[in-house]
């Protein structure tokens, strides 16, 4: 299968879900109209065959964990089962809101100029050869080139899941002879090759629990979490109560946030960019981490 066609087919899959999760409870007939007129039917056919939609319906289950059931009491309507797409801020969500969108655009190109949204090119290339790797099991060659590093590293990585961030991509994976995940971002890939190598995924890892304890890609057994309490701006506590920067956010009195989390470098980074309407209350060595960078940035303006 060339990428063009793996790409394809990426697309059609999301299609599907978006369809279902916008319109259902939906019928095929339905279903067939509406992919009659899709703006990624570059063959205009009238509908989708029976056995292709049950093989796009059983790979968005695969690749996305989205179940798209069928509701033959009520007439062979399709839905999504709602407990499998996870809270607003899940990549499920993400990637089904993006698509609308793209979609809601190629309906409406009229309005193009008129709405402006956030667009996450950052390792996109790389995006639907890796799916496939997780899909089929197979290890991959990574060539990689950090910020941090001068020249590029390469890697065999055993691709566990794919996390957008902050309009980046990222993928975590395991690598050979270390116990430890290792995250990697898409847009410093230099190369990517899939081999005929493969892995036994573990049955038991979940991404949304590995990640739980997390603000951000940073994980790992180094960072423990702990209770982590801010205080804002009234203005900035209008933002966090309708934003929350963690599920574990809870605000025990006015403007006065906790969290139960692991203080990585993305969520030190995250209340930096609050600045002087954010002070961290607790623990107390990011209290005094924060004040001495206040300290330094006083200097360097003094």
């Amino acid at each position: 299968m060339t990428k063009t066609t793996s790409a394809r087919m990426f697309a059609a899959y999301i299609w599907l879900a978006d369809t279902i999760w916008s319109h259902g409870p939906i019928s095929r007939q339905d279903i067939d109209s509406l992919w009659s007129r899709a703006s990624i039917n570059d063959e205009h056919s009238s509908c989708i065959p029976e056995r292709t939609f049950h093989r796009y319906k059983d790979a968005v289950q695969e690749l996305f964990g989205i179940e798209i059931r069928c509701d033959k009491a009520a007439g062979s309507l399709y839905y999504i089962n709602s407990d499998t797409i996870g809270d607003r801020g899940s990549i499920k969500q993400w990637i089904l809101n993006q698509f609308a969108l793209d979609n809601t655009l190629n309906v409406s190109r009229e309005l193009r100029g008129r709405i402006v949204y956030e667009n996450i090119p950052s390792g996109i290339k790389f995006l639907t050869q890796i799916v496939d790797a997780m899909r089929d099991g197979h290890k991959m060659l990574m060539k990689h080139h950090s910020f941090g590093s001068s020249e590029p590293h390469e890697y065999i990585i055993a691709p566990y899941c794919l996390k957008v961030f902050k309009q980046r991509w990222y993928v975590l994976a395991k690598i050979p002879h270390s116990r430890h995940l290792r995250i990697f971002s898409l847009d410093r890939i230099v190369a990517l090759n899939t081999l005929t190598e493969t892995f036994k995924f573990p049955k038991d890892f979940d991404a949304e629990t590995y990640f739980a304890p997390y603000y951000g890609v940073f994980s790992g057994e180094c960072y423990t979490p702990e209770l982590v309490r801010i205080r804002v701006t009234p203005i900035g506590a209008s933002f966090l109560r309708t934003l929350p920067l963690h599920k574990t956010q809870e605000e025990p009195e006015p403007n006065v946030f906790t969290y139960f989390i692991a203080p990585t470098l993305d969520f030190i980074q995250e209340l930096r960019t609050h600045g002087a309407e954010l002070e961290v209350l607790s623990p107390q060595w990011l209290r005094e981490k924060f004040a001495d960078e206040a300290r330094q940035t006083l200097h360097n303006y003094s």
